[in-house]
């Protein structure tokens, strides 16, 4: 729960802030300490069943990957025997097909024939190929042991944890969803704006085109050329970010977005690691940072120190300048500046929701399995019982929260602007101007007004 206090002019004490008028019941602070003492331990146990699914998935991962591993080792273990089997049999071949064999045969139709003393060594030639074929056959039922072996490892393994994966993963979810009817032409339109921010224009132009939609001709351009510069930059290439930066240099001033100055940034370190030459970044660095000496002073000179320490770069005090992830920080950068000069998202609507509801999933599982076991109608409410917990940067509606009685405002119950500047819920203006009959004093100052003069606040 997020409880804050809206206040739009005068400072308020902590003491007139928390004023509860006399007419108020005790019951009704009990209860209120009750639900939130409740709420508490609810998403505390819900964090603790995260946290154990998180790390039952992390233990699965780890056997998964031991488990990978010595198959592996079996395979290559398997392989080198064939192959060492291979090659006895097709050396065994050798010497029975070689042209010792034919010589050997010429030799005896021309002499002549031999007495029974002399049949003895011929049975001692063939005892050593008989003594091969069985070794290769003792080969061959060990490697078809080994294979059963490791199918039985594979089948145990799948035995023993798929109970615990289809335990611990929602592989079906329509019981947390609910099933709406969703306008095509906006889902469409989100797959559509989708595209176009992951650079398959052509695709993107096909669905606006088969789905009948009009998206503005600027949305379309700006990532067009957006994935234009990040292409030239996965190439090491910042010549058109500069461009595109000195183009629109003014905007992006205006909103404050030192992109320009990053990539000059970048393309001095890059010339003061790769080049053998010191100058050639010293060069680069008097013709392009003059401009940024009064904006950016003290980057500027921790660039020119840099050059101190050319041939030990990373062992130097400025080593995070060179660090092997400023080709990415520097491609989110170009992204988030382009997307907020023309005022479209830096993350796509549909990876939003998509992201949104995947973090949200657990949760909502576990709540959807307790109010089974509690007979409750899950389509007939309005407002979920308990907070589900969604990363902040997902977060994108203001909550105001009333300082007299702690409650989150409703549609029901809107927050009202006072006189004063103040604000507070409805309930509480209904119940301080005994239903809108008569003056009321503002619980925070001693301002005083009637229901007339307050307004709906709208976040």
């Amino acid at each position: 729960m997020h409880f804050g206090v809206a206040v739009l002019t005068g400072k308020p004490s902590r003491e007139s802030a928390l004023r509860i008028p006399p007419c108020r019941p005790q019951k009704l602070n009990r209860v209120m300490q009750t639900l939130e003492e409740e709420n508490k331990r609810v998403l505390k146990k819900q964090r603790h069943c995260v946290a154990q699914i998180d790390r039952k998935l992390d233990e699965l991962l780890t056997q998964v990957e031991n488990t990978k591993k010595k198959l592996e080792e079996r395979q290559q273990e398997l392989c080198r025997k064939k192959n060492r089997h291979l090659a006895t049999s097709s050396a065994g071949e050798g010497e029975e097909g070689g042209p010792d064999s034919s010589n050997n045969e010429e030799t005896q139709a021309s002499a002549p024939t031999a007495s029974g003393g002399d049949e003895a060594p011929s049975d001692n030639a063939e005892a050593p190929c008989k003594n091969e074929d069985a070794e290769a056959k003792d080969d061959d039922v060990a490697v078809e042991e080994q294979d059963n072996e490791t199918e039985f490892i594979v089948r145990d393994f799948i035995r023993r944890y798929s109970k615990q994966i289809d335990k611990n993963l929602c592989t079906d979810i329509t019981k947390v969803c609910r099933m709406n009817e969703l306008d095509q032409k906006l889902v469409c339109r989100l797959v559509a704006e989708y595209l176009y921010q992951d650079g398959q224009i052509e695709a993107a132009d096909a669905m606006c085109k088969e789905a009948g939609l009009d998206l503005p001709p600027t949305f379309r351009d700006c990532f067009i050329e957006l994935h234009q510069i990040l292409k030239a930059i996965k190439e090491r290439d910042m010549q058109p970010a500069l461009d595109w930066a000195r183009k629109h240099r003014k905007e992006l001033g205006r909103l404050d977005i030192d992109i320009e100055f990053e990539l000059i940034r970048l393309k001095y370190v890059d010339i003061l690691q790769s080049s053998p030459d010191m100058m050639d970044a010293v060069n680069f660095a008097n013709k392009e940072l003059p401009y940024f000496h009064q904006t950016h002073a003290e980057e500027v000179g921790v660039l020119m120190s840099c050059v101190l320490y050319k041939g030990k770069l990373e062992e130097s005090p400025y080593k995070k300048l060179f660090n092997d992830t400023r080709w990415d920080e520097i491609h989110d950068a170009v992204i988030r500046a382009c997307c907020c000069l023309r005022r479209v998202p830096y993350r796509s609507y549909l990876e939003t929701c998509l992201s949104a509801g995947v973090s949200a999933l657990p949760a909502m599982r576990k709540l959807m399995s307790v109010m089974d076991s509690k007979l409750a109608d899950w389509d007939s409410m309005e407002e979920l019982p308990v907070e589900i917990p969604i990363a902040k940067e997902l977060r994108f509606h203001n909550v105001f929260s009333c300082p007299v009685s702690k409650e989150e405002s409703t549609p029901e119950n809107p927050p009202i602007l006072l006189k004063c500047g103040h604000v507070i819920c409805h309930s509480c203006v209904k119940r301080f101007s005994y239903n809108m009959t008569r003056r009321f004093k503002c619980p925070t100052c001693p301002v005083e007004q009637t229901e007339s003069e307050t307004r709906q606040l709208f976040f």
